[in-house]
């Protein structure tokens, strides 16, 4: 029987609860990035999206890699300026929990100056997002982003 999604976020899960037990990052990233590519082959890999910004809303303290295999996997569904990409579902996962790696990735596509909705990304940043969960070296390099 061929894997679904839920299986590889499942096996994710599992790498995730791994590295943090273990306090290697290694033993998430680098079976990850197996698992990510496998969600590529998949027929409709967009729907594993959600749940892996979901993923990393419940264990935000694990170090993900930069941009890792999770950011290497989400931004390949960048729709830059159409607003029906990745990155509506990473905005909803920062407003319900912002975690210093989904801070990471919007700050990824706020370097991306070509982008058309790039003014959208640095004001959700720099106004939407509830700091208290980030330390001082993400708050000051959120303030010195250039709108």
């Amino acid at each position: 029987m061929p894997k679904e999604i839920n299986d590889y976020i499942f096996e994710l899960e599992e790498l995730i609860r791994q590295a943090h037990e273990t306090g290697d990052k290694y033993v998430f990233i680098d079976p990850a990035y197996d698992i990510t590519d496998e969600l590529e082959k998949l027929e409709k890999p967009f729907e594993a999206v959600e749940l892996i910004l979901r993923l990393i809303e419940r264990s935000p303290k694990i170090d993900y890699g930069g941009p890792g295999p999770f950011g290497t996997f989400l931004e390949k569904f960048c729709q830059k300026g159409l607003n029906m990409g990745y990155e509506e579902l990473l905005v909803e996962s920062l407003q319900r929990k912002p975690t210093q790696y989904t801070i990471f990735l919007l700050m990824r596509i706020c370097n991306d100056k070509n982008d058309p909705s790039r003014s959208r990304y640095v004001k959700i940043i720099k106004t939407d997002v509830d700091s208290d969960c980030l330390d001082d070296y993400w708050k000051e390099a959120i303030r010195s982003i250039e709108e």
